[in-house]
C-alpha cells in the first residue's frame, strides 16, 4: 500500500463522515461556566455518612495526630508537679457563752449571706496569710519560696545569660551586684520578699461557700499531701485564733474605756453634788427627809392656820350660842357648854342633896332650928357656887373666843410672810433642781459603768470565737490537680479533633476524580471502566499478554464494550483517546488496549497523533524517524514501511515521526481525514493517541474525524476544573465522547473512596467463585 495513490488506482468510496447531532453542551458544562451541569437525581449533598467516609480514608493522618498530640499532653501531664488538695471546713456564726449582762458589750451578729462571704475574704486576706507563713515556715519551702527552687532543665541547658559572651554576662552581674540609685532599703525589700510569699501563698488557698449553709470550705493545695493539710488546718486556725484575739482586744478596749469613763464620772458626781450643797448653804435651801424647810414650813402653817381658824369659829359659836341663851330668858344654865361641866352638875348634885336634906329636917324641925339653918345655909352655898360657876364657864367662852381670834391673827400673819417667801425659794430652787439632776444623772451614769465594769471584768477567759472548727483537713490520699488522665485524655480528643480538621482540609482541597459516580454526577457522562494501577516490574502494554485475565486487562475489555455499547446501530471502529493534561495513562493505555484486541485477533492499527510528546515508539520499541509526519507531509513515502507490526501480539503501529512546528496543521487537513477513511476498512479498529486536550487544539480536529472519543482521566490527579474545560472544548468541536476512563486507580487507596475493591472480582477469581 502506497501514499501516493495515482489516477488510475481504485480509490476508497469517499465516506465523508457527517456531522453528527451532538447533544447541547449544557448536558455537560453549563454556558456561563466550565463547569458540568449536576444531574438532577444526583444528591450532592454530604451527609454524616459521607464525612464519616472522609475520615475513614485519612484514618492513618488521624491516627498519627491523635497519637501525637496524646503522647505530648501525657508528656506534658507527667511532667507537670502533681498537686494534693486537703480540705478544712469551718462555721461560721455560732454563739459565744455570755455571763451576766455582757452581750451589752459585744453582741454576736446573727449570720447570714453576707457575712458569711465577708468571713471568707478575711479567710484569705494577708494578715492571716502573713501568720501562716510564719507558723509553718513556709519562706524555707522551696515550693513556695521561689529563691530556693532550683532552676529548671531549660534554665540550665537554654539560659538567655550562658548564650552571651563573658563579658557581657560580667556587666551585667555587676549591674545586679551594685544596686543603682532608686533601689528600695533592706526593710522595703524583705517586704516585697514577703509579699511576694503571701501572693503565692493566697494563690494555693481557694475558700468557697457550701450550698446555702454558713460553712466555709478551705482548701489548700500542695505538692506534699501533709504540707496540704498543715496550711488548710493552720490557715483555719489562725482564723479562729485572729477572731478570738479580736474579740479580747475589744473588750480590753471597752474595759480601758469603761475604767476612764468611771473615773471621769466620779469626778463629775463629786463636783455636782458640792455644787448642790454650796446652792442650798448660798441660798439658805436646807432640805428635810422629805422636802426643803421653807415648803415643809408652809405646810406645817397652813395646817395651823386652818386649825387656828376651826377653834376660832366653834369658839366664836358657842359664845354667839350662849350669848343667845341668855337673851332669851333661859338663863345660863341653859348654855351646852354649863350643861356639859361636870363641875357643875357635882354641884347641882350637891344642891339636890343639901334641898333634900332640908326637905327632910323641914318636916321634923321648924324654920329656925339650927339643923334647918345650916340645910338652908348648904342650899344656898350649893347655888351660890353653882351661879359662880355657871358665871365663870359663861365668862370662859368670851376668853376662849378671843384667845382663838388672836391666834388666828397671828397664824394668819406668819403664813403671809411665809408665803412670800416662798416665791424667793421657789425661783432659788429651780437651780437647785438643776444641779441635782445633774447630779443625779452623773450619779446614775457611775453606778451603770461600775455595773458594766463588774460584768466585763474576767469575761476574757471565756470568749470564744464566733466560728469553729467542724472538719479539720486530713491529708488527701490522691493527687487533685493536674488531671493527668484528662489532661492526655483531652490530647487525643485534640489530636482526633486536628487530624480530623486535617483530613477534612485535605477532602476539601482535593478537587480530583475519587470515584466513578463522582464523576458521572459532574460530567454526566458515563464511566466506561476504571483502569487500575500496576505495582509490579512488568510495562502494563506487556501485562495484557503475559496474564490475560488480570484486573488490569479486564478492566481494558471494559474500555472496548463500553466503546462499541456507546453506538447502537453498530460498533464504532475509529476512535480516539485524549485528556486534559499530560501524564494521565492515556499512550500506556492506547498500547495496552491494542496489543489485548490483537491478541484476541482482531485487526488494530494504532496511530500517534501525539507530535510534541509521542510515546508509542518508546513503549513497542520502534524507530521513530518516519512516521505519520512523513505520510501526511511526503506523498512519495510508502505506508508499509511506516506501519510497525508487533510480533508479540499482531498489532500495527504508526508512530507519530519527526514533526516540525510548521507540520502541526497536517493533523487537522483532509489528508488526515482521507488516511483515517482508507485506513478504515483494513482494520476491525483505528486507535488515535492524541495530545491532552489542554496542550493543543489538535484533538479538537480529529474528534470530528473519528466515531468515538474516549477521554482519559487520571485518579485523584487531574483536577475537576481542567477536566470540564477539556471536555466542554471537544463537545463544542462536535466530538462524540463515548465516555471516561479513570486511569491509574490505585485499588488500596480507592478502597477509602468506594464501597468496595472494584477489582475484587479479578484478582480473586478462585475464591470469588468457590469461596
Amino acid at each position: 500500500m502506497v501514499a501516493h495513490m495515482p489516477d488510475d488506482y481504485p480509490r476508497l468510496p469517499q465516506r465523508r463522515p457527517s456531522l453528527r447531532s451532538v447533544p447541547t453542551t449544557e448536558r455537560f458544562i453549563p454556558t456561563p461556566m466550565p463547569a458540568p451541569v449536576v444531574r438532577p437525581q444526583m444528591q450532592t449533598d454530604e451527609g454524616l455518612i459521607e464525612t464519616l467516609r472522609k475520615l475513614w480514608r485519612h484514618r492513618r493522618t488521624i491516627a498519627v495526630c491523635t497519637i501525637v498530640a496524646g503522647g505530648i499532653a501525657a508528656a506534658v501531664a507527667w511532667s507537670l508537679p502533681s498537686y494534693y488538695v486537703a480540705e478544712a471546713r469551718v462555721q461560721v456564726g455560732v454563739q459565744s457563752p455570755r455571763v451576766f449582762n455582757a452581750e451589752a458589750i459585744l453582741t454576736d451578729a446573727n449570720p447570714d449571706a453576707e457575712r458569711v462571704q465577708n468571713e471568707s475574704f478575711v479567710l484569705q486576706s494577708r494578715t492571716l496569710a502573713k501568720q501562716v507563713i510564719d507558723k509553718l515556715h513556709l519562706d524555707q519551702d522551696p515550693a513556695f519560696n521561689p529563691e530556693l527552687q532550683k532552676p529548671s532543665f531549660w534554665a540550665r541547658n537554654f539560659s538567655l545569660k550562658a548564650l552571651l559572651p563573658a563579658s557581657v554576662s560580667a556587666w551585667l552581674s555587676g549591674l545586679h551586684s551594685h544596686p543603682a540609685e532608686g533601689t528600695p532599703p533592706p526593710d522595703q525589700a524583705l517586704t516585697q520578699r514577703e509579699n511576694m510569699l503571701i501572693d503565692i501563698l493566697l494563690s494555693h488557698i481557694d475558700v468557697s461557700l457550701l450550698g446555702r449553709s454558713y460553712v466555709l470550705s478551705v482548701k489548700a493545695d500542695a505538692q506534699d499531701p501533709n504540707m496540704a493539710a498543715s496550711l488548710a488546718n493552720t490557715l483555719a486556725k489562725t482564723y479562729l485564733d485572729y477572731q478570738r484575739a479580736d474579740k479580747i482586744a475589744t473588750m480590753d478596749k471597752v474595759d480601758k474605756f469603761l475604767l476612764n469613763r468611771i473615773n471621769e464620772l466620779r469626778d463629775q458626781v463629786r463636783k455636782s453634788d458640792q455644787a448642790v450643797e454650796d446652792y442650798r448653804r448660798q441660798h439658805g435651801l436646807y432640805k428635810s427627809a422629805n422636802n426643803n424647810v421653807t415648803a415643809q414650813q408652809l405646810t406645817e402653817l397652813n395646817s395651823q392656820l386652818i386649825t387656828a381658824q376651826t377653834a376660832k369659829a366653834e369658839a366664836e359659836s358657842r359664845l354667839a350660842e350662849a350669848q343667845a341663851v341668855s337673851k332669851s330668858g333661859l338663863g345660863n344654865e341653859s348654855v351646852p357648854e354649863v350643861l356639859r361641866s361636870p363641875l357643875i352638875a357635882s354641884l347641882k348634885q350637891q344642891e339636890a342633896d343639901a334641898e333634900r336634906r332640908m326637905a327632910e329636917m323641914s318636916a321634923m324641925y321648924g324654920p329656925r332650928y339650927p339643923a334647918m339653918i345650916n340645910a338652908r345655909a348648904e342650899v344656898g352655898n350649893a347655888r351660890a357656887k353653882i351661879a359662880a360657876e355657871i358665871a365663870k364657864t359663861v365668862d370662859g367662852l368670851a376668853r376662849e373666843a378671843r384667845a382663838a381670834d388672836a391666834r388666828f391673827q397671828a397664824v394668819s400673819q406668819d403664813f403671809e410672810k411665809l408665803k412670800s417667801k416662798m416665791g424667793t425659794v421657789n425661783d432659788a430652787s429651780i437651780q437647785l433642781e438643776a444641779l441635782e439632776r445633774d447630779s443625779a444623772v452623773n450619779r446614775n451614769l457611775l453606778e451603770a459603768m461600775l455595773n458594766r465594769a463588774k460584768q466585763s471584768t474576767g469575761a476574757e477567759a471565756i470568749l470564744q470565737a464566733d466560728a469553729k472548727l467542724v472538719s479539720p483537713a486530713a491529708p488527701p490520699a490522691a493527687t487533685s490537680y493536674p488531671p493527668k488522665t484528662l489532661i492526655a485524655f483531652l490530647g487525643l480528643v485534640g489530636g482526633f479533633l486536628l487530624g480530623s480538621a486535617v483530613a477534612l482540609l485535605r477532602e476539601s482541597s482535593d478537587h480530583t476524580f475519587r470515584r466513578a459516580e463522582q464523576v458521572e454526577a459532574l460530567t454526566g457522562l458515563p464511566v466506561l471502566a476504571m483502569v487500575p494501577q500496576l505495582s509490579s516490574r512488568v510495562p502494563p502494554a506487556m501485562q495484557v499478554l503475559r496474564h490475560p485475565t488480570s484486573p488490569y486487562s479486564e478492566a481494558l475489555r471494559r474500555v472496548q464494550i463500553g466503546v462499541e455499547l456507546s453506538q447502537a446501530a453498530s460498533s464504532p471502529r475509529t476512535m480516539l483517546f485524549s485528556s486534559a493534561t499530560p501524564s494521565e495513562g492515556k499512550s500506556v493505555m492506547v498500547a495496552s488496549l491494542g496489543r489485548l484486541l490483537a491478541s484476541n485477533g482482531r485487526r488494530v492499527l494504532l496511530i500517534d497523533c501525539d507530535w510534541r510528546s509521542p510515546r508509542l515508539h518508546q513503549i513497542f520499541r520502534c524507530s521513530n524517524r518516519d512516521g505519520l509526519a512523513s505520510l501526511l507531509g511526503d506523498k512519495s513515502v510508502v505506508l508499509d514501511d511506516l506501519i510497525y507490526h508487533d510480533a508479540l501480539s499482531g498489532v500495527d503501529v504508526l508512530p507519530s515521526g519527526n514533526w516540525s512546528p510548521n507540520q502541526a496543521h497536517l493533523l487537522s487537513s483532509d489528508r488526515m481525514r482521507q488516511l483515517i477513511e482508507a485506513l478504515t476498512p483494513h482494520y476491525d479498529f483505528v486507535v488515535l493517541d492524541t495530545a491532552p486536550a489542554l496542550v493543543t487544539a489538535d484533538v479538537l480536529a480529529l474528534s470530528r474525524l473519528v466515531e468515538k472519543v474516549v477521554f482519559v482521566v487520571r485518579w485523584g490527579y487531574t483536577r475537576q476544573d481542567a477536566v470540564f474545560e477539556a471536555l466542554k472544548q471537544i463537545i463544542d468541536a462536535q466530538g462524540d465522547v463515548a465516555g471516561v476512563v479513570l486511569s491509574r486507580v490505585v485499588s488500596r487507596e480507592y478502597r477509602r473512596y468506594g464501597h468496595r475493591d472494584p477489582f475484587y472480582e479479578y484478582s480473586r477469581p478462585i475464591k470469588a467463585t468457590y469461596g
